[in-house]
């Protein structure tokens, strides 16, 4: 039995080894998700602030805002789109991590089933010699 509990703390640390990985692979995902979401959350900022204003608009000032505004868009619709082609790598790498996380914490949590079981038996044995 000790064998068992001993086989069990090896697999222990590679599925926690390779939790880890994917932890820190799903983190790598979410820092580039949050800031592809923060640069489309400051474009579209700078687009609703090209037209507040309370003065009037020249025609030379209403040109220059209308350029802003397209390219703001064009790279509002470039950063969106990156951020959907990231979004399908995103949530496999969170299903990863959460699936290799629960088979480490499975496998700790039979180990310390098989533990406990030893002691049990270990009891029973002084107790009863």
């Amino acid at each position: 039995m000790t064998q068992k509990a001993q086989s069990l703390a090896g697999l222990e640390r590679i599925a926690r080894l390779k939790a880890d990985i994917e932890m820190r692979r799903f983190a790598a995902f979410r820092a580039h998700v949050e800031a592809a979401r923060e640069r489309i959350g400051g474009l579209e900022q700078e687009l609703q602030s090209l037209y507040h204003t309370d003065e009037s608009f020249s025609i030379a000032e209403a040109r220059l805002v209308n350029t802003l505004a397209g390219e703001r868009s064009r790279a509002l619709l470039i950063a969106e789109r990156e951020l959907e082609r990231m979004l399908p790598g995103y949530e496999q790498a969170r299903r990863d991590a959460a699936r290799e996380f629960g088979r480490a914490e499975a496998v700790h949590a039979l180990r310390e089933d098989v533990v406990a079981q030893l002691r049990l038996d270990r009891a029973r044995r002084a107790g009863g010699a």
